[in-house]
Protein backbone atom coordinates (compact mmCIF):
# COMPACT_ATOMS: atom_id res chain seq x y z
CA UNK A 1 0.00 0.00 0.00
CA UNK A 2 1.24 3.22 -0.66
CA UNK A 3 2.18 5.12 2.45
CA UNK A 4 0.85 8.42 3.80
CA UNK A 5 4.11 10.77 2.86
CA UNK A 6 4.38 9.45 -0.78
CA UNK A 7 0.42 10.08 -1.17
CA UNK A 8 0.77 13.37 0.42
CA UNK A 9 3.53 14.36 -2.45
CA UNK A 10 1.46 13.28 -5.28
CA UNK A 11 -1.33 15.39 -4.01
CA UNK A 12 0.70 18.02 -3.50
CA UNK A 13 2.27 17.66 -6.76
CA UNK A 14 -1.62 17.80 -7.94
CA UNK A 15 -2.08 20.77 -5.59
CA UNK A 16 1.13 22.46 -7.76
CA UNK A 17 -0.22 21.81 -11.01
CA UNK A 18 -3.25 23.56 -10.48
CA UNK A 19 -1.65 26.66 -8.13
CA UNK A 20 1.32 26.94 -9.92
CA UNK A 21 -0.75 28.47 -12.89
CA UNK A 22 -0.24 25.46 -15.47
CA UNK A 23 -3.54 24.92 -16.08
CA UNK A 24 -4.35 28.79 -15.71
CA UNK A 25 -1.80 29.86 -18.12
CA UNK A 26 -3.08 27.00 -20.90
CA UNK A 27 -6.82 27.72 -20.73
CA UNK A 28 -5.39 31.10 -22.16
CA UNK A 29 -4.34 29.69 -25.03
CA UNK A 30 -7.35 28.48 -27.47
CA UNK A 31 -8.45 25.10 -28.00
CA UNK A 32 -9.52 23.79 -31.17
CA UNK A 33 -11.70 20.25 -31.61
CA UNK A 34 -9.56 17.67 -33.43
CA UNK A 35 -11.02 14.48 -31.92
CA UNK A 36 -13.72 12.77 -29.90
CA UNK A 37 -17.30 11.19 -29.97
CA UNK A 38 -20.48 11.55 -29.84
CA UNK A 39 -22.61 9.11 -27.96
CA UNK A 40 -26.48 9.03 -28.53
CA UNK A 41 -28.99 6.67 -26.68
CA UNK A 42 -32.30 6.87 -28.58
CA UNK A 43 -35.51 6.33 -26.89
CA UNK A 44 -37.38 4.25 -29.19
CA UNK A 45 -41.29 4.58 -27.76
CA UNK A 46 -40.62 8.46 -27.85
CA UNK A 47 -39.05 8.30 -31.53
CA UNK A 48 -42.14 6.19 -32.78
CA UNK A 49 -45.06 8.00 -30.68
CA UNK A 50 -43.61 11.30 -32.36
CA UNK A 51 -42.82 10.13 -35.80
CA UNK A 52 -43.77 6.92 -36.27
CA UNK A 53 -40.47 6.44 -37.35
CA UNK A 54 -38.02 3.20 -35.94
CA UNK A 55 -34.47 2.60 -36.38
CA UNK A 56 -33.56 0.58 -38.96
CA UNK A 57 -29.58 0.95 -39.21
CA UNK A 58 -27.01 3.08 -38.13
CA UNK A 59 -24.05 3.80 -40.46
CA UNK A 60 -20.46 4.76 -38.92
CA UNK A 61 -18.43 7.26 -40.41
CA UNK A 62 -16.30 3.73 -41.65
CA UNK A 63 -19.39 2.01 -43.18
CA UNK A 64 -20.02 5.07 -44.86
CA UNK A 65 -16.94 5.11 -46.90
CA UNK A 66 -17.41 4.89 -50.53
CA UNK A 67 -21.04 4.68 -50.26
CA UNK A 68 -23.84 6.62 -51.92
CA UNK A 69 -27.18 7.66 -50.90
CA UNK A 70 -28.33 4.72 -53.17
CA UNK A 71 -25.95 2.05 -50.81
CA UNK A 72 -27.52 3.31 -48.00
CA UNK A 73 -31.22 3.07 -48.89
CA UNK A 74 -30.63 -0.70 -50.22
CA UNK A 75 -28.16 -1.64 -47.38
CA UNK A 76 -29.99 -4.67 -45.39
CA UNK A 77 -32.79 -3.83 -42.59
CA UNK A 78 -31.44 -5.02 -39.15
CA UNK A 79 -33.78 -5.82 -36.03
CA UNK A 80 -32.52 -3.26 -33.44
CA UNK A 81 -33.75 -4.09 -30.06
CA UNK A 82 -34.46 -1.10 -27.70
CA UNK A 83 -31.20 -2.08 -25.73
CA UNK A 84 -29.08 -1.43 -28.99
CA UNK A 85 -30.49 1.91 -29.62
CA UNK A 86 -26.76 3.23 -28.57
CA UNK A 87 -25.03 4.47 -31.26
CA UNK A 88 -21.45 6.22 -31.59
CA UNK A 89 -20.62 9.34 -33.56
CA UNK A 90 -17.39 10.17 -34.97
CA UNK A 91 -16.38 13.96 -33.88
CA UNK A 92 -14.19 15.31 -36.87
CA UNK A 93 -10.87 17.26 -36.49
CA UNK A 94 -10.00 19.88 -38.88
CA UNK A 95 -8.30 17.06 -40.83
CA UNK A 96 -11.03 15.16 -41.87
CA UNK A 97 -11.47 14.39 -45.54
CA UNK A 98 -14.53 13.48 -46.86
CA UNK A 99 -14.67 9.67 -48.05
CA UNK A 100 -17.92 9.15 -49.33
CA UNK A 101 -18.98 11.71 -51.91
CA UNK A 102 -21.61 12.16 -53.88
CA UNK A 103 -24.28 11.20 -51.73
CA UNK A 104 -26.45 14.27 -52.29
CA UNK A 105 -25.08 16.83 -54.57
CA UNK A 106 -22.92 19.79 -52.45
CA UNK A 107 -23.83 17.70 -49.36
CA UNK A 108 -22.14 15.56 -47.21
CA UNK A 109 -19.88 15.32 -44.01
CA UNK A 110 -18.10 18.34 -42.61
CA UNK A 111 -14.68 18.45 -40.68
CA UNK A 112 -14.99 20.08 -37.52
CA UNK A 113 -14.11 23.88 -37.28
CA UNK A 114 -14.36 24.77 -33.58
CA UNK A 115 -11.97 26.18 -30.91
CA UNK A 116 -13.15 26.75 -27.03
CA UNK A 117 -11.43 27.81 -24.04
CA UNK A 118 -11.67 25.48 -20.80
CA UNK A 119 -13.37 28.45 -19.10
CA UNK A 120 -15.91 29.47 -21.02
CA UNK A 121 -16.92 26.72 -23.83
CA UNK A 122 -19.36 29.25 -25.42
CA UNK A 123 -17.19 32.67 -25.68
CA UNK A 124 -16.23 31.91 -29.57
CA UNK A 125 -19.10 28.32 -30.10
CA UNK A 126 -21.32 30.71 -32.63
CA UNK A 127 -18.47 30.96 -34.82
CA UNK A 128 -17.85 27.34 -35.56
CA UNK A 129 -19.13 23.87 -35.76
CA UNK A 130 -18.48 20.09 -35.12
CA UNK A 131 -18.37 17.85 -37.68
CA UNK A 132 -19.72 14.43 -36.70
CA UNK A 133 -20.34 11.22 -38.71
CA UNK A 134 -22.78 8.77 -38.69
CA UNK A 135 -26.27 8.38 -40.69
CA UNK A 136 -29.55 7.17 -39.34
CA UNK A 137 -32.24 5.06 -41.59
CA UNK A 138 -35.48 4.95 -39.88
CA UNK A 139 -38.07 2.96 -40.99
CA UNK A 140 -41.21 4.53 -42.10
CA UNK A 141 -44.88 2.49 -42.27
CA UNK A 142 -44.89 0.73 -45.08
CA UNK A 143 -47.13 2.33 -48.05
CA UNK A 144 -50.17 0.65 -48.80
CA UNK A 145 -48.64 -1.79 -51.78
CA UNK A 146 -46.15 -2.73 -48.82
CA UNK A 147 -43.10 -1.59 -50.39
CA UNK A 148 -40.94 -0.25 -47.44
CA UNK A 149 -40.22 3.61 -46.67
CA UNK A 150 -37.15 4.87 -45.33
CA UNK A 151 -36.24 8.35 -44.30
CA UNK A 152 -32.56 9.62 -43.49
CA UNK A 153 -31.05 11.90 -40.97
CA UNK A 154 -27.12 12.11 -40.65
CA UNK A 155 -23.91 14.25 -42.19
CA UNK A 156 -24.59 16.18 -39.00
CA UNK A 157 -22.94 19.32 -37.69
CA UNK A 158 -23.21 20.17 -34.38
CA UNK A 159 -23.66 24.15 -33.88
CA UNK A 160 -24.97 26.48 -31.57
CA UNK A 161 -26.64 29.95 -31.63
CA UNK A 162 -28.34 31.85 -28.15
CA UNK A 163 -31.12 33.07 -30.38
CA UNK A 164 -32.84 29.85 -30.47
CA UNK A 165 -33.49 30.14 -26.88
CA UNK A 166 -36.17 33.15 -27.99
CA UNK A 167 -39.84 33.20 -28.15
CA UNK A 168 -41.30 32.08 -31.61
CA UNK A 169 -44.63 31.48 -32.84
CA UNK A 170 -44.85 28.15 -34.52
CA UNK A 171 -47.79 28.35 -37.00
CA UNK A 172 -48.01 32.19 -37.23
CA UNK A 173 -50.12 32.15 -34.77
CA UNK A 174 -49.25 35.06 -31.66
CA UNK A 175 -52.41 33.67 -29.79
CA UNK A 176 -49.85 30.70 -29.46
CA UNK A 177 -46.32 31.49 -28.99
CA UNK A 178 -43.51 29.04 -28.09
CA UNK A 179 -41.06 29.72 -24.85
CA UNK A 180 -38.09 27.39 -25.65
CA UNK A 181 -37.22 28.53 -22.08
CA UNK A 182 -40.05 26.39 -21.21
CA UNK A 183 -38.02 23.32 -22.49
CA UNK A 184 -34.33 24.49 -21.62
CA UNK A 185 -33.63 25.13 -25.02
CA UNK A 186 -29.56 25.19 -24.86
CA UNK A 187 -29.00 26.92 -27.87
CA UNK A 188 -27.02 24.02 -29.28
CA UNK A 189 -28.41 22.31 -32.53
CA UNK A 190 -27.97 19.53 -34.76
CA UNK A 191 -27.63 20.29 -38.45
CA UNK A 192 -28.67 17.32 -41.03
CA UNK A 193 -26.89 17.12 -44.65
CA UNK A 194 -28.23 14.47 -45.89
CA UNK A 195 -30.76 14.62 -48.17
CA UNK A 196 -32.10 18.55 -46.97
CA UNK A 197 -29.50 20.68 -45.08
CA UNK A 198 -32.00 21.23 -42.38
CA UNK A 199 -31.94 21.39 -38.43
CA UNK A 200 -33.30 17.93 -37.01
CA UNK A 201 -32.74 18.33 -33.30
CA UNK A 202 -32.07 20.67 -30.85
CA UNK A 203 -30.28 20.17 -27.24
CA UNK A 204 -32.41 20.62 -24.52
CA UNK A 205 -31.18 20.57 -20.77
CA UNK A 206 -27.42 21.09 -21.23
CA UNK A 207 -24.39 20.27 -19.18
CA UNK A 208 -21.17 21.17 -19.99
CA UNK A 209 -17.89 20.64 -18.12
CA UNK A 210 -14.54 20.81 -18.99
CA UNK A 211 -10.76 19.65 -18.37
CA UNK A 212 -7.58 20.78 -19.41
CA UNK A 213 -7.84 19.54 -22.88
CA UNK A 214 -11.37 18.80 -23.69
CA UNK A 215 -14.99 19.43 -23.26
CA UNK A 216 -17.90 17.74 -22.25
CA UNK A 217 -21.84 18.49 -23.53
CA UNK A 218 -24.51 16.30 -22.36
CA UNK A 219 -28.67 16.82 -23.12
CA UNK A 220 -31.33 15.27 -24.57
CA UNK A 221 -32.06 15.41 -28.69
CA UNK A 222 -35.70 17.18 -29.48
CA UNK A 223 -37.59 17.61 -32.52
CA UNK A 224 -36.71 20.60 -33.59
CA UNK A 225 -39.30 23.66 -35.18
CA UNK A 226 -37.96 23.27 -38.53
CA UNK A 227 -38.29 19.08 -39.16
CA UNK A 228 -41.96 19.91 -36.50
CA UNK A 229 -42.96 22.33 -39.37
CA UNK A 230 -41.44 20.09 -42.64
CA UNK A 231 -42.45 16.69 -41.59
CA UNK A 232 -44.31 16.30 -37.78
CA UNK A 233 -47.27 17.17 -36.24
CA UNK A 234 -46.89 20.35 -33.78
CA UNK A 235 -47.23 18.06 -31.03
CA UNK A 236 -44.14 16.64 -31.56
CA UNK A 237 -42.38 19.74 -31.01
CA UNK A 238 -39.48 19.62 -28.25
CA UNK A 239 -40.13 15.88 -27.81
CA UNK A 240 -37.25 14.21 -26.39
CA UNK A 241 -36.49 11.16 -28.54
CA UNK A 242 -32.23 10.71 -27.40
CA UNK A 243 -29.58 11.31 -25.25
CA UNK A 244 -26.46 12.52 -25.63
CA UNK A 245 -22.84 12.82 -24.28
CA UNK A 246 -20.06 14.05 -26.27
CA UNK A 247 -16.39 14.37 -25.78
CA UNK A 248 -14.41 17.62 -27.73
CA UNK A 249 -10.41 17.17 -27.41
CA UNK A 250 -7.85 18.77 -29.01
CA UNK A 251 -4.86 16.43 -29.45
CA UNK A 252 -1.83 19.24 -28.77
CA UNK A 253 -3.31 19.59 -25.95
CA UNK A 254 -3.33 15.61 -24.79
CA UNK A 255 -0.07 15.77 -25.80
CA UNK A 256 0.96 18.30 -23.75
CA UNK A 257 -0.04 16.68 -20.35
CA UNK A 258 3.61 15.26 -17.92
CA UNK A 259 1.00 12.60 -16.70
CA UNK A 260 -1.22 10.02 -18.12
CA UNK A 261 -4.87 11.04 -18.01
CA UNK A 262 -8.59 9.39 -18.45
CA UNK A 263 -9.52 10.91 -21.60
CA UNK A 264 -13.36 12.12 -22.27
CA UNK A 265 -14.04 11.91 -18.29
CA UNK A 266 -15.14 15.02 -16.50
CA UNK A 267 -14.30 15.19 -12.64
CA UNK A 268 -16.10 17.95 -11.23
CA UNK A 269 -16.22 19.15 -7.81
CA UNK A 270 -18.53 22.69 -6.50
CA UNK A 271 -18.81 24.83 -3.23
CA UNK A 272 -22.56 26.22 -3.29
CA UNK A 273 -23.08 25.30 -6.73
CA UNK A 274 -19.73 27.15 -7.92
CA UNK A 275 -16.48 26.10 -9.28
CA UNK A 276 -13.11 27.27 -8.79
CA UNK A 277 -12.45 29.50 -5.42
CA UNK A 278 -15.58 30.20 -3.45
CA UNK A 279 -15.68 32.44 -0.16
CA UNK A 280 -18.29 31.44 1.94
CA UNK A 281 -19.24 33.03 5.54
CA UNK A 282 -18.28 31.77 8.77
CA UNK A 283 -22.18 30.31 9.37
CA UNK A 284 -23.28 30.15 5.82
CA UNK A 285 -24.29 26.68 5.28
CA UNK A 286 -21.75 24.56 2.87
CA UNK A 287 -22.91 22.78 0.03
CA UNK A 288 -20.22 20.34 -1.62
CA UNK A 289 -21.19 18.23 -4.59
CA UNK A 290 -19.42 16.03 -6.96
CA UNK A 291 -20.34 15.43 -10.29
CA UNK A 292 -18.97 13.33 -13.05
CA UNK A 293 -19.23 13.68 -16.71
CA UNK A 294 -18.12 10.38 -19.02
CA UNK A 295 -18.31 10.37 -22.77
CA UNK A 296 -16.87 7.07 -23.55
CA UNK A 297 -18.44 3.95 -24.29
CA UNK A 298 -15.67 2.35 -22.10
CA UNK A 299 -17.01 0.28 -19.71
CA UNK A 300 -13.71 0.64 -17.43
CA UNK A 301 -13.44 -0.20 -13.65
CA UNK A 302 -12.17 2.92 -11.87
CA UNK A 303 -11.73 3.85 -8.28
CA UNK A 304 -12.92 7.27 -6.92
CA UNK A 305 -10.75 9.77 -4.68
CA UNK A 306 -11.78 13.03 -2.71
CA UNK A 307 -9.96 14.62 -0.59
CA UNK A 308 -8.95 17.90 1.29
CA UNK A 309 -5.46 19.59 2.06
CA UNK A 310 -5.82 21.31 5.33
CA UNK A 311 -2.37 23.33 7.10
CA UNK A 312 0.02 20.64 5.07
CA UNK A 313 -2.28 17.62 6.07
CA UNK A 314 -4.15 15.68 3.61
CA UNK A 315 -7.58 14.26 4.59
CA UNK A 316 -9.43 11.42 2.52
CA UNK A 317 -12.93 10.63 2.61
CA UNK A 318 -12.89 6.97 3.15
CA UNK A 319 -15.88 4.61 2.36
CA UNK A 320 -17.92 5.12 5.39
CA UNK A 321 -18.04 9.07 4.00
CA UNK A 322 -15.62 9.84 7.13
CA UNK A 323 -12.96 11.73 6.90
CA UNK A 324 -9.35 10.10 7.67
CA UNK A 325 -5.39 10.89 7.52
CA UNK A 326 -5.08 7.24 5.80
CA UNK A 327 -5.15 7.63 1.89
CA UNK A 328 -8.17 5.79 0.82
CA UNK A 329 -10.13 5.20 -2.21
CA UNK A 330 -13.96 7.04 -1.28
CA UNK A 331 -15.77 3.87 -4.12
CA UNK A 332 -14.31 1.40 -6.13
CA UNK A 333 -16.89 0.55 -9.04
CA UNK A 334 -18.04 0.85 -12.98
CA UNK A 335 -17.34 4.46 -14.51
CA UNK A 336 -20.81 6.17 -14.74
CA UNK A 337 -22.14 9.56 -15.02
CA UNK A 338 -23.68 11.13 -12.59
CA UNK A 339 -24.57 14.62 -10.78
CA UNK A 340 -24.71 15.91 -7.52
CA UNK A 341 -23.24 13.33 -4.75
CA UNK A 342 -23.26 15.30 -1.72
CA UNK A 343 -20.31 15.19 0.21
CA UNK A 344 -19.72 15.83 4.08
CA UNK A 345 -17.95 19.36 4.75
CA UNK A 346 -14.38 19.27 6.40
CA UNK A 347 -15.93 20.46 9.49
CA UNK A 348 -17.05 16.85 10.32
CA UNK A 349 -12.96 16.60 11.13
CA UNK A 350 -11.66 19.67 11.60
CA UNK A 351 -14.71 21.22 13.88
CA UNK A 352 -15.67 25.19 12.90
CA UNK A 353 -14.42 26.63 9.93
CA UNK A 354 -13.14 29.85 11.52
CA UNK A 355 -12.88 33.14 9.37
CA UNK A 356 -9.74 33.24 7.36
CA UNK A 357 -9.21 29.15 6.71
CA UNK A 358 -8.50 28.20 2.96
CA UNK A 359 -9.28 24.15 2.27
CA UNK A 360 -8.58 22.84 -1.06
CA UNK A 361 -10.44 19.86 -1.98
CA UNK A 362 -10.05 17.29 -4.59
CA UNK A 363 -12.44 15.04 -6.62
CA UNK A 364 -10.84 12.55 -8.97
CA UNK A 365 -10.66 9.56 -10.50
CA UNK A 366 -8.15 6.49 -11.58
CA UNK A 367 -8.38 3.67 -13.67
CA UNK A 368 -6.85 1.17 -11.51
CA UNK A 369 -8.04 -0.20 -8.90
CA UNK A 370 -5.73 -0.83 -6.06
CA UNK A 371 -6.58 2.08 -3.36
CA UNK A 372 -3.92 4.56 -4.86
CA UNK A 373 -4.64 7.56 -6.79
CA UNK A 374 -1.81 6.80 -9.46
CA UNK A 375 -1.73 7.94 -13.42
CA UNK A 376 -3.91 7.89 -15.82
CA UNK A 377 -6.11 9.57 -13.23
CA UNK A 378 -8.03 13.02 -13.59
CA UNK A 379 -9.43 15.27 -10.99
CA UNK A 380 -10.20 18.79 -9.94
CA UNK A 381 -10.46 21.13 -7.05
CA UNK A 382 -12.36 23.86 -5.58
CA UNK A 383 -10.72 26.36 -3.13
CA UNK A 384 -13.18 27.32 -0.14
CA UNK A 385 -12.41 30.44 1.90
CA UNK A 386 -13.85 31.57 4.97
CA UNK A 387 -15.01 35.10 5.28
Amino acid sequence: MLNTRTKQQGVGSAICWVACGWLISYSAYTLEISRGQLIQTVDPVALKVSSTFTVSKFFDDAELRGKVRDDLIAADAETIESHQNIFTLGVHGTDFVIGHPDRTPSINSFPSQFTFDTADVLKEAENGRIGLGGVMRFALPPSSDGTPRYFMLGDWTLEYNPSRKNDFNLASDETKPIKPSEHNVSGWFMRNHIDFPAIAFDVLDQTIFTNSDSFYLSGNLAWSPEMTIAFLPDSALYTNVSKIVMCGQDDKAVAAQTTPLIPCVFPNITLNGQSGTVSVGATEPLKIEANLGVATNDAAKVEYFVAFVHQDTVYWLNPRFKWTTIPTAVHQDSLIDFRGVSLPSPAQVLGTLTSGTAITLYFGLDSTQNGQFDPPYRFSSATLTIN
